[in-house]
């Protein structure tokens, strides 16, 4: 009797040869459907950014509408820089002062303060001290609420002024209307506004 593998060698070379042909494929079937995984997983996380994408390049109209409307709203929020800052700082002062005396305030004293650069902006400082009643003051904030450019109001700091006493109190009414008010107040105020920078 002849041994087994004797016997059917060439079946078993054969068989050995179609054993690995066969396990190349398998190995190169499995690689490629990794590989069509990796990229339906990577078509997947492309698809939103895409869609996004479109949607920008759809809405390109109404987005230029939109920064168009922001320029005009810059524009009339902050001091240009096609003046310098001192320049822009006392057209600030100027404005605050027509406006606090429109409102009844008498205004005692004002001083600018040093600009400061604040990334795109420079900061315009403006110390200024009134006198007035609440009213006076109350119509102030008003008033300060609808300027433009825009004045922010940094600190108010308020002290009342006592009622002087006088024996020709006649006189003095005639002098100052408010003299004797128990309402008159000093108001200091600091305020700011922003330019752009050069």
């Amino acid at each position: 009797m002849k041994p087994w593998l004797g016997a059917d060698r060439p079946r078993i070379v054969v068989g050995c040869t179609m054993g690995v042909v066969a396990l190349l494929l398998m190995y190169w079937i499995l690689q490629f459907w990794f590989l069509r995984s990796e990229f339906v997983a990577e078509i997947e996380a492309i698809q939103p950014r895409t869609a996004r994408l479109l949607g920008i390049v759809e809405s390109v109209d109404q987005l230029e509408e939109a920064a168009g409307n922001v320029a005009v709203v810059l524009r009339n929020a902050v001091y240009q820089s096609d003046s310098d800052s001192a320049t822009s700082a006392a057209a600030m002062q100027q404005n605050v002062r027509e406006l606090m005396v429109n409102a009844g305030l008498s205004v005692s004293g004002s001083q600018i303060l040093p600009a400061q650069k604040t990334g795109e902006f420079e900061r315009l400082g403006l110390d200024i001290t009134a006198e007035g009643n609440i009213d006076e003051l109350d119509e102030a904030f008003s008033r300060l609420e609808r300027l433009r450019p825009l004045v922010f109001i940094e600190s108010v700091a308020v002290t009342p002024i006592r009622a002087r006493r006088s024996n020709r109190r006649g006189a003095a009414e005639a002098q100052d209307p408010h003299d004797g008010d128990p309402r008159k107040l000093t108001v200091r105020f600091g305020l700011f506004s922003l330019r752009l920078a050069d």
